[in-house]
């Protein structure tokens, strides 16, 4: 399933424009689309649509979320499923996420049946299409996360809320430098502002971020690779993920490799994934450095089950990544599932941004209008300078510009200059840092 031709037509477009005139072309972007997207107008007009559409549901005991094809955003979207949960503890909320999912999410107590449809890559193919036209139609209303999804997918939309109706939203917090706008804030702020006027709240709680329900075998996967292959010892254990979905979000290779020269400098143990988008860029940046550092270093197979993944990065004290649904399972807060088993939940989070705007989907403990991760520990974002970033920006799998302009420099010294204080911080106090 291809997206939409007339977003790639403009996404071309404006590629076009940022690459002829890039600081010009940005300006003259963010000019026109900030007020056109993100006007009073337009966000009343869409909420007063919902608002009508929620006039015509007369039950809300079975409910569908659909979740965005990929992985990390299936993991932020959960925050949806628990705000759902708040005005309806009783219903059925049922959850439809990628396949591969199933593994670290399976086990929410908010979600009812978890669906595990998704099969394609970057874009929903035919069968997922299927699959939720289908689904959808078993329920009294759907609130559908996936951007990708066509008209075709919903039978009956006047059952449908579409998240991209928040889209003006995203748009005008981007330009109130103080409102958290991180997508999984924003997720559960869309059902409460749909929900709030109509419905009382039944479980009152302050936002949660999401959660990870891991299992036994995969804790005991993890534990074993440690044992085996870093082995014990004082040294802090930093992961260093450095592949991402897009290459629009990810760091370019002599920048990565430039920072993995300066963390092998410092007396710490490094895990390294080998890479799934760009296969192979973990080996890749092995063979940049000398031999002495190859040696410190440990890969993370690309074959590490999902699930037994996110139980490895709970091991390591600093986890840094680009925008990718790894930046996502390392910030949420993990949880056994069926057996007693305490994560430490103390992995200071590191995220390095391009093309996106790192307060839809970093985490940063330090700076208001920033969602901070759901660990116990610091969080930091970054971002690239870039002459010819703008609004547009946002929409990163329509892409079709030069994705190195996305990093034009980025600020190696700043970031290791923060590991290595997180590093005698936690040779200070003996354990992690926390907040």
């Amino acid at each position: 399933m291809k997206p939409n031709r007339t977003l790639d037509a403009f996404a071309h477009l404006t590629g076009n424009l940022t690459r002829w005139f890039p600081q010009r072309g940005a300006r003259a972007l963010d000019g026109i689309l900030y007020p056109l997207m993100g006007n009073d107008l337009v966000t009343g007009l869409f909420g007063r649509l919902n608002q009508k559409k929620l006039m015509d549901v007369p039950h809300f005991e079975r409910l569908l979320v659909v979740s965005d094809i990929h992985i990390g955003d299936a993991v932020l979207f959960q925050t949806a499923v628990s705000a759902l949960r708040d005005f309806f503890p009783n219903a059925q909320i049922d959850y439809a996420v990628k396949k591969s999912i199933d593994g670290i999410i399976g086990g929410n107590p908010d979600v009812t049946e978890l669906w595990p449809v998704f099969t394609g890559g970057q874009f929903p193919n035919d069968r997922d299409v299927l699959c939720v036209q289908s689904l959808s139609v078993e329920y009294d209303a759907v609130f559908n996360f996936c951007p990708f999804l066509p008209g075709s997918a919903f039978p009956e939309p006047h059952r449908i809320f579409h998240f991209t109706s928040w889209a003006p939203v995203f748009v005008q917090n981007e330009r109130k430098p103080l409102m958290p706008n991180h997508i999984a804030y924003q997720a559960h702020r869309f059902i409460y502002d749909l929900l709030e006027p109509k419905f009382p709240i039944q479980r009152a709680r302050s936002f949660e971020g999401p959660n990870l329900h891991l299992s036994h075998e995969a804790i005991q996967t993890a534990e074993d690779f440690i044992r085996s292959k870093a082995g014990p010892g004082p040294e802090p254990i930093l992961f260093f993920n450095p592949d991402t979905a897009s290459p629009y979000t990810r760091v370019p290779f002599p920048s990565q490799s430039e920072l993995l020269r300066a963390i092998t400098d410092m007396p710490c143990r490094v895990l390294m994934g080998e890479g799934h988008t760009d296969r192979g860029i973990g080996e890749r940046l092995l063979l940049t450095l000398p031999l002495w550092k190859r040696e410190r270093i440990v890969l993370v197979p690309s074959s590490l089950a999902l699930d037994a993944y996110a139980a490895l990065i709970d091991h390591a004290d600093v986890f840094i990544s680009g925008d990718t649904g790894p930046l996502h399972i390392a910030a949420a807060y993990k949880r056994s599932k069926g057996v007693s088993f305490c994560f430490r939940n103390r992995t200071a989070v590191l995220s390095v941004f391009g093309a996106t705007p790192p307060r839809l989907s970093g985490y940063d403990s330090s700076r208001a209008g920033y969602l901070a991760s759901s660990q116990e520990a610091e969080s930091f974002s970054y971002q690239s300078r870039s002459a010819c970033r703008n609004i547009t920006c946002m929409h990163k799998m329509g892409k079709s510009c030069d994705p190195r302009e996305c990093f034009e420099s980025v600020d190696i010294d700043r970031i290791v200059g923060d590991i290595k204080i997180l590093f005698r911080e936690r040779s200070r106090r003996g354990s992690p840092v926390k907040v």
